[in-house]
């Protein structure tokens, strides 16, 4: 896990490791296919928008279904996750834009695949937590 340089500006050390350790944690989850753990970073009403466009809302929700794809279609992948640029919106918000590297041994992406995530950070008391993730595949 690093923070690179996007469009010429480096991340901020303090906002971009917020991002950086939230990342680590998603990663750690999806490399031992814990559900439970992935959701864990969420808000309990977060906005998760998967790889195809699918929403789903809700800590819950985005545990279960990550659960469910680490038991089926990506049962033995795994992520890399880079930080390329992060920037708070105010004192409670942080934007970030994430690389992800998948290796997926079978299922319909199975090989290695990249997207690009948008992450929304909110500030809940003295912890941040994700409120919006979007992610897109990236092709060619």
């Amino acid at each position: 896990m690093s923070t690179t340089e996007a469009r010429g500006q480096h991340a901020p050390t303090d906002v971009a490791a917020v991002a950086e350790t939230i990342m680590q944690r998603l990663e750690l989850a999806w490399n031992r296919a814990d559900g439970a753990a992935f959701g864990e970073p969420f808000s309990a009403d977060a906005d998760f928008v998967a790889i195809r466009g699918d929403l789903h809302t809700g800590r819950e929700a985005i545990a279960a279904g990550h659960q469910q794809i680490f038991d089926t279609i990506y049962a033995g992948s795994t992520v890399s996750y880079e930080v390329l640029q992060a920037r708070e919106l105010d004192e409670q918000v942080i934007v970030a834009h994430i690389r992800g590297t998948m290796d997926a041994p079978g299922g319909p992406l199975a090989g290695q695949h990249a997207c690009t995530i948008t992450l929304v950070l909110l500030r809940h008391d003295a912890k941040y937590e994700i409120t919006a993730f979007h992610n897109t595949l990236v092709t060619g």
